[in-house]
This record gives C-alpha cells, sequence and structure tokens, in this order.
C-alpha cells in the first residue's frame, strides 16, 4: 500500500520537481551501485520452487538496507464493513454483464529515470496487488507524488477506472513492498475509487494488467494469500505475513468496502490469463520450446502427440523437464 498525503491542493514545489538530466544522472549512479551492493542473483527456474521463508534468506544485509522501501501509510485495522458489503452485488458479475473491457496499457515518458536495480531471481516471480489508501487522489496525482518521491518507494504500474499505466521497467525491481519481497515482485498499485461501477472497472484493469505481466514472464496464476505465501498473485497483506519487512494489509480491508477479496480478484486474474493464451495455448510446428508449468502431459494434449511419443523423439528417459528446453515434436 502507498498512502500519500495530500493537502486540499496538490502543491509541487520547486525543489520537489527534478530535471530530466539529474533523473538519469540518479538512476544511472544507482544502477553502477547495484553490483557493489547486492548480491549475486539466484536462477529465475530455481525461484519459483521456493517458499518465501527460503527466498528471503537468500538476501544478505546488504539487499535488505538498500532495499528497504515501503510508502507512509496509516495503520489501518484489517477488518471488513458488513453493511457494506452486502449493499453491493458482485463485482465480477457485473464486470460481465456489463462487458467491461480492460483500458488499453501505457508507459508514462518518465519510467526510464527511475533507479534500475535487478531483480534477486533475475526476473519477477509474481505480482503484488497494492492499493494506494488515498480516497482522496486521482490517479493521475499519485503518479506525479510517485516520480517526485521515489527514493522513498516507487511501484512498476498504477491502474484505475480508465486506464492502466506503466511506471517503471518490469526489467528492474521496484520499491513498495518492503525489503525481503521488492527483490522478487512486479507490484501494481490501485487507485481508489468513489462510485462501484469505477471499481470494478479499476480492479478489471489491475487483473488485466497481472495477467499480462504473469504471462510476460510464463507465470501461471496462483493466489498466494491461502498457501503461506507461495504463488504468482499476491496481496501486500499476504507479503506482511509470509515475507515480512512490512506491516501493511492492503488492498484486504479496501476490497471488502466494495463486496470484494482475493479470491474473487484472483478469480477474474485467471479469466484474463485464460483469454490471453486462448489463441496461443495450440502447441503447433516440429518442435516446442518448454516454458515455466509446462509437463510432458500438457504439451502432449495441446500438440496431439502422445507422452511416449516424445519421449522418443527426444530421447528422455523421465518426464523432467527444463524451461527453454527445445522438444522435437515431429
Amino acid at each position: 500500500m502507498m498512502k500519500y498525503k495530500f493537502g486540499t491542493a496538490l502543491i509541487l514545489s520547486s525543489s520537489l520537481l527534478l530535471s530530466q538530466s539529474s533523473f538519469y544522472v540518479n538512476a544511472e549512479e544507482k544502477s553502477n551501485e547495484q553490483t557493489e551492493n547486492t548480491s549475486k542473483s539466484i536462477s529465475f527456474e530455481q525461484a519459483q520452487k521456493m517458499k518465501p521463508k527460503e527466498l528471503t534468506n537468500l538476501l544478505t544485509d546488504e539487499d535488505l538496507k538498500l532495499h528497504n522501501k515501503v510508502a507512509e501509510h496509516q495503520s489501518t485495522e484489517l477488518e471488513t464493513n458488513r453493511n457494506t458489503n452486502e449493499a453491493y452485488q458482485n463485482v465480477n458479475g457485473y464486470i460481465d454483464q456489463n462487458n467491461i473491457k480492460p483500458s488499453a496499457i501505457t508507459q508514462d515518458t518518465r519510467m526510464n529515470s527511475l533507479p534500475k536495480y535487478d531483480y534477486k531471481s533475475d526476473k519477477f516471480i509474481g505480482v503484488v496487488i497494492h492499493e494506494t489508501a488515498n480516497p482522496n487522489s486521482t490517479i493521475d496525482e499519485e503518479i506525479n507524488y510517485m516520480y517526485n518521491n521515489y527514493e522513498s518507494a516507487f511501484v512498476h504500474a498504477y491502474a484505475g477506472s480508465s486506464k492502466i499505466v506503466q511506471t517503471a521497467s518490469s526489467d528492474y525491481l521496484a520499491w513498495g513492498a518492503g525489503a525481503k519481497a521488492n527483490p522478487y515482485f512486479y507490484q501494481i498499485e490501485l487507485a481508489q475509487s468513489s462510485t462501484f461501477d469505477q471499481f470494478a472497472k479499476s480492479v478489471n484493469n489491475q487483473a488485466y494488467l497481472t495477467a499480462k505481466m504473469l504471462d510476460q514472464n510464463g507465470l501461471k496464476p496462483s493466489l498466494a494469500d491461502h498457501n503461506e505465501g507461495t504463488g504468482t498473485v499476491i496481496s501486500h497483506n499476504a507479503i506482511s505475513q509470509y515475507y515480512g519487512g512490512t506491516d501493511h494489509t492492503d488492498p484486504i480491508n479496501y476490497f471488502s468496502q466494495w463486496g470484494y477479496d482475493m479470491d474473487q480478484f484472483y478469480s477474474l486474474v485467471q479469466k484474463h490469463y485464460n483469454q490471453l493464451n486462448e489463441a496461443s495455448d495450440t502447441v503447433t510446428g516440429d518442435t516446442h520450446t518448454v516454458a515455466s508449468g509446462d509437463t510432458l502431459y500438457n504439451i502432449s494434449q495441446r500438440s496431439g502427440v502422445s507422452v511416449d511419443n516424445i519421449k522418443e523423439l527426444n530421447d528422455l528417459s523421465s518426464n523432467e523437464l527444463t524451461v527453454g528446453q527445445v522438444l522435437k515434436l515431429k
């Protein structure tokens, strides 16, 4: 959760406005520090098989000190409003009934000016779901505040009711979920809405971007919140529980205000992920490059070639596969 405090008006003083040249110099300096202040990375494939405690144990004191970034927030108890929950219809059903489509994904022109540190896992192994906890600021105000205060915290993207904006490169880690999770996750903030329709559109945008980013890294959707923190979709609340280094509970309380929860959000991510992969799920051609989540069985189902034939064509003595391995199918 990135809680920013705005007054009655958003005042950007000249002291907060950095020139583009100073942005780039600062980012370059931080990038140069990377090899001196962070430990050696582990493989993307290895990281996906590890539990939160195993991942955090790999971080050095230097890693933890460098990436110990979580934006200011006001403590809020983790509670639900039953009366509010009962007042609203099913969010995912509303999205389907009204055929709500995700907004186009745009990129902020300032995104390359941010610090660039490699993930501990080479690439992100999941997506953290945040919300801004600020009902009085727009998505644009949140983004502008982030850029003017990026040394305190920044995230990869923001989702609102009418736009999806990527604010930091997915090639590098962001500072939004604490020292123990920042080195492993892509992070998306949800701007708060004032109406049910806006909330439905905004959460649909956040779920769509989550599915897109999982697909980008060949990751299958899996909810970490009910699996002791292991999974590719995780709330900031679950980061606090299973990774540590932060005490935020978002987006649980905000979701509950609209009769929503992480299980429903995860279902929406799955729907978008399936739609993205409907056209590309079938395996065709003479060869197939193994992606994360592939097994001999599902490759057989998608290609129409039996498991035994795949093993014979590739001289395989077991069912074990390696990401990046090229399999002959004919």
